[in-house]
């Protein structure tokens, strides 16, 4: 066989794989383009959903991978993705099974953290996302690695199922990104 041939079958063969993972995943994307408020220039927005999560952000983040079980969808900025397609600047929606009070449940979830010296809590209680309640946690953890990230979860109840929306970054880069994460936190819908 011609190495033109065998290029192309390997190509094709990839492009089935990444549109078998698309279907299998149950994966959709979407694209908007919105305009700026503040400039006439227009921003590509990309829209993802899965598992019923809808995440509209922008064009400079993407799909991500993400190291809970419990996620069902995982965007980061695209310049901090790494080789393993993990994020160093993230957002990822989790999805838990709970019984009993949610406010018992998300509170006991942060005795655990509290009890763990390689986290620390910054602060903690109710707020607004939308005009829905929210529970939210802002802490910092230690990796064994060195880096030390600032976290903001927002936790929401629907049903018997605690979903929680986390935004991370290393700290010296949680504040300059946070605005951007802000935005796109604010336009998550959970079906």
């Amino acid at each position: 066989m011609k190495k033109s041939t065998i290029i192309g079958i390997v190509i094709l063969l990839v492009i089935i794989a990444v549109c078998g993972y698309i279907v299998l995943n149950d994966v959709q994307f979407n694209h908007k383009s919105n305009n700026n408020g503040n400039s006439n220039e227009s921003v590509e927005m990309l829209s993802i959903s899965k598992g019923g999560v809808t995440i509209d952000y922008p064009s400079n983040w993407v799909l991500a991978q993400a190291t809970s079980n419990y996620t069902i969808l995982a965007i980061a900025k695209q310049s901090s993705v790494n080789n393993l397609e993990v994020g160093e600047i993230n957002i990822h929606v989790e999805k838990q099974e709970f019984s009993g009070d949610f406010a018992s449940y998300v509170n006991k979830t942060y005795n655990n953290v509290k009890a763990d010296e390689a986290f620390e809590l910054v602060s903690s209680g109710e707020v607004l996302i939308n005009d829905e309640k929210a529970q939210q946690y802002i802490y910092t953890s230690s990796a064994t690695n060195g880096v030390v990230k600032q976290h903001k979860a927002l936790w929401f109840e629907r049903g018997n199922q605690a979903y929680v929306i986390m935004y991370s970054a290393p700290v010296d880069k949680y504040e300059t990104n946070l605005p951007a994460a802000d935005y796109i936190i604010q336009h998550i819908k959970i079906n």
